[in-house]
């Protein structure tokens, strides 16, 4: 099937230099819902952050992007897993604060920070998204389903 066919794109096909975002494996191959799952968390540790950045920029050649992801996953060893194309990327992990407002202010500048020691591309953050362990694993569990159904639509959430 091409892209032109795939009922995902409609009738207009992405670009043949952008194709939709390729995937980096996970740090070690473990694939995130087969870990073991602890249901009581010890007091002292402080709470667990799964962060999704999302940055987007000038278009470079994508396996460019793709070694510039790699070097970032080699350097910095937090990265769950990370997507790219020719002109975005997205990289996902885990951050460990005692509050949500230091992972934001963190995750804001990850990227730009390492820029220049993995060549990252000079992208500018247009996506953020931190939710706490919990929330991370029940979206995991659930069966996908579209992001949008209809322009206002307000729908409940499964039960938590």
């Amino acid at each position: 099937m091409t892209t032109g066919d795939d009922p995902r794109y409609g009738a207009t096909p992405p670009p043949p230099e952008d194709p939709p975002l390729a995937t980096l494996t996970p740090l070690m191959g473990i694939p995130l819902k087969t870990g073991a799952r602890r249901r009581g968390r010890h007091r002292d540790e402080p709470p667990l952050w799964y962060v999704t950045i999302t940055v987007s920029g000038e278009r470079m050649r994508a396996d460019v992007v793709r070694e510039g992801m790699e070097r970032l996953s080699i350097a910095h060893g937090f990265l769950a897993s990370a997507r790219y194309a020719s002109s975005r990327a997205e990289i996902r992990y885990w951050d460990e604060s005692p509050d949500i407002e230091g992972t934001v202010a963190l995750a804001l500048r990850m990227w730009a920070e390492h820029q220049h020691t993995a060549g990252l591309p000079d992208w500018k953050v247009v996506g953020l998204e931190v939710v706490d362990r919990d929330t991370a694993r029940r979206r995991w569990e659930e069966p996908p389903r579209a992001q949008v159904g209809e322009l206002g639509e307000i729908s409940p959430l499964s039960d938590w």
